[in-house]
Protein backbone atom coordinates (compact mmCIF):
# COMPACT_ATOMS: atom_id res chain seq x y z
CA UNK A 1 0.00 0.00 0.00
CA UNK A 2 1.31 3.27 -1.26
CA UNK A 3 1.03 6.64 1.31
CA UNK A 4 0.86 9.19 -1.54
CA UNK A 5 1.27 12.43 0.17
CA UNK A 6 2.41 15.13 -2.19
CA UNK A 7 0.07 15.41 -5.33
CA UNK A 8 2.14 15.41 -9.01
CA UNK A 9 3.48 19.19 -9.73
CA UNK A 10 1.95 20.49 -12.64
CA UNK A 11 3.56 22.86 -15.14
CA UNK A 12 1.95 26.40 -15.40
CA UNK A 13 2.37 29.12 -18.32
CA UNK A 14 4.76 31.75 -15.49
CA UNK A 15 3.86 34.37 -18.65
CA UNK A 16 0.08 34.54 -18.19
CA UNK A 17 0.84 36.37 -15.53
CA UNK A 18 0.84 40.58 -15.38
CA UNK A 19 3.85 42.14 -16.24
CA UNK A 20 4.09 43.81 -12.64
CA UNK A 21 3.89 39.99 -11.17
CA UNK A 22 5.99 38.56 -13.09
CA UNK A 23 9.09 41.44 -12.83
CA UNK A 24 8.30 40.59 -8.77
CA UNK A 25 9.05 37.29 -8.98
CA UNK A 26 11.78 37.15 -10.86
CA UNK A 27 13.34 40.10 -8.68
CA UNK A 28 12.57 38.76 -5.26
CA UNK A 29 14.30 35.73 -4.71
CA UNK A 30 16.97 34.24 -2.67
CA UNK A 31 19.88 31.61 -3.86
CA UNK A 32 21.68 29.41 -1.20
CA UNK A 33 24.61 29.16 -3.68
CA UNK A 34 25.44 33.20 -3.48
CA UNK A 35 23.69 33.41 0.20
CA UNK A 36 22.09 37.01 -1.34
CA UNK A 37 18.54 38.23 -2.24
CA UNK A 38 17.13 39.34 -4.87
CA UNK A 39 19.76 38.85 -7.18
CA UNK A 40 17.30 37.82 -10.14
CA UNK A 41 16.03 34.68 -11.85
CA UNK A 42 16.17 33.85 -15.68
CA UNK A 43 14.12 30.95 -17.44
CA UNK A 44 11.29 30.28 -14.91
CA UNK A 45 9.12 27.74 -14.85
CA UNK A 46 5.84 27.90 -12.40
CA UNK A 47 4.44 24.64 -11.24
CA UNK A 48 1.71 23.89 -8.90
CA UNK A 49 0.90 20.55 -6.68
CA UNK A 50 -1.85 20.64 -4.83
CA UNK A 51 -2.50 23.56 -2.79
CA UNK A 52 1.31 24.57 -3.17
CA UNK A 53 2.26 26.75 -6.04
CA UNK A 54 6.42 27.59 -6.72
CA UNK A 55 8.58 28.95 -9.85
CA UNK A 56 11.71 27.77 -10.85
CA UNK A 57 14.68 29.74 -11.95
CA UNK A 58 18.15 30.25 -12.29
CA UNK A 59 20.26 32.50 -10.46
CA UNK A 60 21.43 35.63 -12.45
CA UNK A 61 24.50 35.90 -10.76
CA UNK A 62 25.68 32.01 -10.70
CA UNK A 63 23.50 29.90 -12.65
CA UNK A 64 22.04 27.33 -9.61
CA UNK A 65 19.11 26.43 -9.60
CA UNK A 66 16.62 28.45 -7.52
CA UNK A 67 12.85 28.09 -6.11
CA UNK A 68 10.38 30.53 -5.11
CA UNK A 69 7.70 29.58 -3.17
CA UNK A 70 4.20 31.50 -4.22
CA UNK A 71 2.32 31.82 -0.78
CA UNK A 72 -0.98 34.04 -1.41
CA UNK A 73 -2.04 35.93 2.06
CA UNK A 74 -5.66 35.99 2.92
CA UNK A 75 -6.37 39.65 2.78
CA UNK A 76 -9.87 39.28 4.61
CA UNK A 77 -9.70 39.97 8.11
Amino acid sequence: MSNETEATPVLKNFFDRSIEEQQDFLQQTWCNECMEMDLGMKNPQEFEAGDRAWIEGECVKCGTKIITELVYEDDEE
